[in-house]
């Protein structure tokens, strides 16, 4: 029988993660579990979200990221409101309490599935939006509404968004404070799948396991390369995909891919 092992978990009765391995498949989940404050981005909250996930990135023997709400209607309410009230220009300057989720979410070489169920707002879309992949339960909600707290996203979210939908688009929800829908989401391009809420871990999973079957170092090459579609001018990006394709035909995935498909078998990439 498949061996679930847990990490975290009862530890202590605040922890706020909760993370855990599906060895057999190397897919790491990582489960927002913060009740009373609906997983707001606390203090607290941030630092074990940007711990678990930059352990699993490091960990060998996980290919895939996935990152769940444990809560029934919410995957995410934004910021801490209380620690965000407390913030001055000059503590920001010193201290910024956002710097360490977006550092962190954005070096990390792995694929990130995320999983939305219920409320995503604010920082919690931003959260969502650091996913290489997006899948949406039917009830989630999805919005950046800082401008009616007399502030902007401050999370990357009027960036991400405006790539993925386009100036006006990202103009009309973020200046509106609009909420999305998931089946809107869909249609624009934000989320990749749509599924029944008791669907979306399973779902998550499904996928996480077709990523998990190819070679580790190929999927970290891939997806350098597909970031760089957004972070480079066309003609660098595809000098840069030249190069990363021609360093890959000496390694050891691509001996095994390209003989699996000689042999008519399917290729082991299980180590490589």
């Amino acid at each position: 029988m498949q061996r679930l092992q847990l990490i975290h978990a009862n530890l202590c009765t605040n922890q706020k993660v909760v993370v855990e391995k599906l060895e057999k498949e190397q897919i790491g989940l990582v489960y927002l579990n913060s009740p009373s404050d609906l997983n707001s981005l606390s203090s607290q909250m941030k630092k074990e979200l940007c711990s678990a996930v930059c352990e699993l990135d490091k960990d060998s023997n996980i290919k895939v990221l996935v990152i769940l709400s444990k809560l029934d209607k919410v995957f995410c309410a934004g910021a801490n409101i209380k620690e965000l009230s407390d913030c001055s220009y000059e503590s920001q300057q010193i201290s910024d309490i956002f710097y360490e989720i977006h550092t962190v979410f954005d070096s990390l070489r792995k694929p990130l599935i995320i999983g939305v169920n219920g409320v995503a707002l604010g920082g919690g879309f931003e959260l969502a939006l650091n996913g290489d992949i997006i899948i949406a339960s039917e009830d989630a909600k999805l919005g950046l509404p800082e401008l009616k707290l007399g502030v902007i996203p401050g999370i990357a979210g009027t960036q991400r968004l405006t790539h993925l939908v386009g100036r006006t688009t990202a103009m009309k929800y973020i200046l509106t404070s609009d909420q999305i829908t998931a089946q809107e989401a869909l249609n624009r391009g934000i989320v990749s799948n749509v599924v029944k809420k008791d669907q979306l871990r399973d779902e998550c999973i499904k996928i996480a396991k077709r990523i998990s079957e190819k070679s580790l170092y190929t999927l970290i090459v891939g997806k350098t390369a597909i970031k760089n579609a957004q972070e480079l001018p066309l003609s660098q990006a595809n000098q840069v995909e030249r190069q990363l394709f021609n360093s890959l035909l000496n390694t050891q995935a691509a001996k095994e891919g390209i003989q699996a498909f000689i042999e008519k078998r399917s290729p082991n990439f299980r180590n490589i």
